[in-house]
């Protein structure tokens, strides 16, 4: 006997219901449906053009390099979905750049002769920036700007966060300072001397030390593996730092990238109480074929676990980089 199938066309739901359901779907998901119907696309596009109504917070990837990949090749480990997505970047090679930072969706990038990039991973987007000739100074440069601005002589800043209007700049001995970019001339007050920064969910700045081993792994160099985390509140008003030993329900994201800190109550894939790391010093182009620093670090009980393994990431070090929907967009209208 046949059994014979029948396929009917479901009904349609509307647009405003499916756009409610799309701004709660992270990127790939949401990528994913766009691909599904016509009409699906079409309530994505829309979705697109009204990015306000784009809830969904993403949760932050890992992107690494392998020399078995190839030299244009970047590999974006998703920790929503555990998975590796391959990403083809435009030239020059990725492997033969630095990776400076990343914010918003984007890659900062330097190459040898000190060519500065900002790159879209996902897109292979790709837009140059005005070159650098001073290393360890704080310089900034506006929209349309075909130079940078030199912001302080001061040097060896290491982190910056923006945050309420203000450029908050540390350096590795900690002192911190802000400045006021919204004037026509840049303003600046120092804030602390012995301050690191990071910023939290709940509004504070927290400074972050790491505490790292050397192992001997029968490398040029021992290879460095961080097994402490140290954590402390900054008190603004008695310019001192108070320690913490919990981030609670929160997650910490460590290394060459915009500082990072979570909620896990709106991240389920992520671990609370957690920091997340990968390698943070840029001295590493040194000993490029080393193993990277990455894994998760629990601050309950001082556990480590790798993030993915095996995970066999050689240069550029790896960075955490956060998928934006706006990044995205902007290349629909290129």
């Amino acid at each position: 006997m046949e059994t014979e199938t029948v396929v009917r066309n479901l009904p349609e739901l509307p647009q405003d219901v499916l756009m409610d359901i799309f701004s709660l779907l992270e990127i790939p998901d949401l990528m994913r449906a766009a691909s599904v119907s016509s009409s699906w696309r079409s309530t994505y596009t829309s979705l697109c053009s009204q990015l306000k109504l784009y809830k969904r917070p993403q949760t932050p990837c890992l992107l690494y390099t392998s020399e078995s990949a190839g030299e244009n090749v970047a590999c974006l480990y998703s920790l929503a979905e555990k998975r590796v997505y391959i990403l083809t970047l435009p030239d020059p090679p990725i492997r033969s750049r630095y990776l400076i930072g990343s914010s918003h969706g984007w890659l900062v990038t330097a190459d040898d002769k000190s060519e500065l990039h900002l790159i879209n991973p996902v897109t292979g987007q790709q837009i140059a920036l005005p070159s650098v000739v001073t290393i360890g100074y704080l310089s900034f440069a506006r929209v349309g700007d075909c130079k940078w601005t030199l912001l302080t002589p001061d040097w060896d800043y290491d982190q910056c966060i923006y945050m309420d209007g203000l450029l908050y700049a540390s350096t590795r001995a900690g002192k911190m300072d802000a400045f006021d970019l919204t004037g026509p001339t840049a303003t600046r007050n120092i804030i602390a001397d012995e301050i690191a920064i990071h910023s939290s969910p709940w509004g504070d700045l927290l400074q972050v030390c790491r505490k790292a081993e050397l192992i001997d792994a029968g490398y040029e160099e021992p290879i460095v593996k961080t097994n402490k985390i140290f954590l402390h509140k900054v008190d603004m008003e008695a310019q001192e730092l108070v320690e913490i030993n919990s981030l609670q329900h929160n997650v910490l994201f460590l290394g060459r990238n915009q500082s990072i800190c979570l909620s896990a109550e709106e991240y389920p894939q992520l671990k609370a109480n957690c920091v997340y790391f990968a390698d943070a010093e840029q001295y590493n182009w040194m000993y490029k074929t080393n193993p990277r620093d990455i894994g998760v670090l629990n601050l309950e009980d001082g556990s480590r676990e790798e993030i993915v393994s095996p995970l066999w990431s050689s240069w550029p070090s790896p960075i955490w980089l956060t998928p934006s929907l706006t990044v995205l967009n902007l290349s629909l209208y290129e």
